[in-house]
């Protein structure tokens, strides 16, 4: 259902009109600041999965336009912890905070509202937090997310984006410790404001 999703966005933005123009020029230098929530949040250990309740993120981006359309750049966001709804969670509560590059590549559409759409894709660090008496962080891992976005009346934003947090957690109070590896995934609504330098 989430790739189904996110492969309609993405083909959507592709196949939107555009204008040989571009708003953004080489050299432009953005600062995104937003929020947003998760949706449908999964977290998937070696044996089972379970469904996480949606939690609010909170993120900074930096872009670079190395070209009018290509802009690269990095950014932090802290997703809140949220708590684990399985059986078994004993009410732990799981959350990340992401390091990270990016890349998007701009498509103007000519719009005065929608102004452009671009496809973004993420790649760096997550460091995870856990709230339990009987779970601890062992390690953390790679994180990754792609998705598409919109600018709206020039500075405004929307974005929906799959991401996946990787780590390793260490089960307390067996006798002995044991560990096994965790995947955190959701889908990011995100919202923010966009300044340009």
């Amino acid at each position: 259902m989430k790739k189904s999703l996110l492969a309609l966005l993405l083909v959507a933005a592709l196949v939107l009109p555009v204008v040989p123009a571009f708003a953004a020029e080489e050299g432009q230098m953005d600062l995104d600041i937003k929020a947003g929530l998760t949706l449908m949040p999964k977290i998937a250990g070696d044996e089972d999965t379970d469904d996480v309740e949606s939690a609010f993120l909170a993120e900074v981006d930096f872009f670079y336009y190395v070209m009018p359309e290509l802009a690269i750049g990095a950014g932090i966001n802290n997703i809140f912890n949220a708590k684990v709804k399985g059986d078994n969670a004993g009410g732990t509560k799981v959350g990340f905070t992401n390091i990270y590059a990016q890349a998007k590549y701009v498509f103007e559409t000519g719009n005065d509202i929608f102004n452009n759409v671009y496809p973004l894709v993420q790649i760096g660090y997550g460091i995870g937090s856990v709230d339990s008496d009987w779970v601890e962080v062992d390690s953390n891992g790679i994180c990754w997310g792609i998705g598409v976005g919109t600018t709206i009346k020039e500075n405004f934003m929307f974005e929906l984006v799959y991401f996946q947090d990787k780590g390793k957690q260490k089960f307390k109070g067996f006798g002995e410790e044991l560990a096994g590896d965790i995947t955190y995934s959701a889908l990011a609504v995100k919202v923010g404001y966009k300044f340009n330098f």
